[in-house]
């Protein structure tokens, strides 16, 4: 393997190491999370909506309800108004009595007429509340939007930059022959990504730990186009 093939697979590691920079880069872009936070209060803003629709819904059902028996109510009020000045009750004990029911019956006609007040106010304000919610949520989702146009160009931003370190690596790899290609593939597969170093002044750059002088001499002796890997961490060596 000639120094020119050495110096591909160096090119080669180069252009893998910046691959995987790219995808990390990819993986884990600002317009990522940017994106994650606006879904994330477009949500809350959406549960808030909801939850306060569903209380309005309660509302309304408690108004109707209230209306339909104040209405039975008033109904029944004035039929027994109209009897105790219909003439046709004459014992004083029944149409004091009817005076009490009929009292009484005004009294609960107040006290839910004040209960209805009370309602439309409660139903008023959820109104407005959903209302204010609606247009944060509209807000919201055009952030949203926003975002993700945002993030879709990031990402072709580095698909981009990934394409064109892909396209050079594989000018790098039909230079090289296959079995130290094999080899290669496998140590990255093992080391973390980085398979190449360079041997200088004695010492791995890939392990960073310097080599025993008996390792040395036998790398030295070795023929130009040998495979030499560092005896620590088994990177291939690329001689200085």
């Amino acid at each position: 393997m000639s120094e020119d093939r050495f110096q591909r697979l160096l090119s080669l590691q180069d252009h893998d190491t910046r691959i995987d920079q790219l995808r990390h880069r990819h993986d884990t872009l600002a317009e990522r999370a940017v994106l994650a936070a606006s879904q994330d209060a477009c949500r809350q803003l959406g549960d808030r909506q909801e939850a306060r629709r569903t209380e309005l819904r309660e509302l309304q059902r408690n108004l109707k309800r209230n209306e339909d028996e104040l209405a039975a109510l008033e109904d029944r009020t004035k039929r027994e108004y109209d009897r105790l000045y219909s003439g046709e009750i004459t014992g004083t004990r029944e149409l004091l009595t009817l005076q009490e029911e009929v009292d009484g019956l005004r009294s609960r006609c107040s006290d839910m007429e004040s209960d209805a007040l009370e309602l439309m106010e409660a139903i008023e304000g959820i109104e407005s509340e959903v209302g204010t919610l609606g247009a944060s949520l509209a807000e919201a989702n055009a952030e949203v939007v926003s975002a993700q146009q945002q993030l879709t160009e990031a990402e072709a931003t580095v698909q981009a930059e990934i394409g064109q370190q892909t396209a050079a690596r594989s000018t790098e790899a039909a230079g090289i022959p296959e079995d130290a290609l094999a080899d290669y593939e496998g140590l990255r597969a093992r080391m973390g990504g980085v398979a190449v170093a360079r041997l200088r002044n004695g010492t791995c750059e890939g392990c960073h730990l310097a080599l025993s002088a008996m390792e040395l001499d036998r790398i030295r002796q070795a023929p130009a186009d040998k495979l030499c890997h560092c005896e620590e961490c088994g990177r291939i060596l690329v001689r200085a």
